[in-house]
């Protein structure tokens, strides 16, 4: 249901854009901008280009992590436009940090996604998407996910034996005392 809401929105922004000769991005997003984990925020662009040519992409998505450190994850994928694909990704970053790879095969709308969570602390943080435009007209949309970071295993681990030992030494204690005391 977003996409097509995202879709239509990028479809009348294109018409109002069409006008223009020159190669634009009307860059949507994130919405919101400040994201408090648990949250999501959809961003996207609606790209014009000359017929019959290649523009190259290179846009930036800001938006900010509030309310301790969070772990992101993120998909983008190309809108079908009139039937076909017009975008091509090359690069998909988080922070030029954590790099997004294709996941999508065949005639399938492309998509990349992050691979594993990244731990994002508090503040400004940037997706950057690169490719390459064909033809006029081309859309694409993304989602960034943040959710609060769970303990690993061994932390849990080491907490269980904490209180292991801790049950342990009350337990040892507590014998003298009562044969002290019979």
């Amino acid at each position: 249901m977003r996409k097509i809401l995202f879709a239509a929105a990028g479809a009348m922004a294109l018409v109002a854009s069409a006008t223009s000769a020159n190669a634009a991005s009307i860059i949507t997003g994130p919405t919101p901008t400040s994201l408090t984990p648990p949250a999501s925020a959809l961003f996207g662009a609606v790209l014009s280009g000359t017929a019959g040519a290649t523009t190259a992409i290179n846009d930036n998505f800001t938006f900010n992590v509030a309310g301790g450190p969070a772990l992101a994850d993120s998909q983008v994928s190309t809108i079908l436009l009139g039937g076909s694909q017009n975008v091509n990704f090359t690069s998909i970053t988080l922070d030029g940090i954590y790099a997004f790879v294709k996941t999508s095969i065949g005639d399938a709308p492309e998509t990349w996604a992050m691979m594993s969570p990244a731990l994002l602390n508090n503040g400004s943080h940037t997706i950057n998407v690169m490719g390459t435009l064909f033809g006029s007209t081309g859309a694409y949309s993304g989602t960034i996910n943040v959710q609060a970071p769970v303990p690993e295993a061994k932390t849990w681990m080491m907490m269980l034996l904490g209180f292991g030992a801790m049950g342990f030494a009350i337990r040892r204690r507590r014998h003298p005392v009562l044969a002290q005391i019979a």
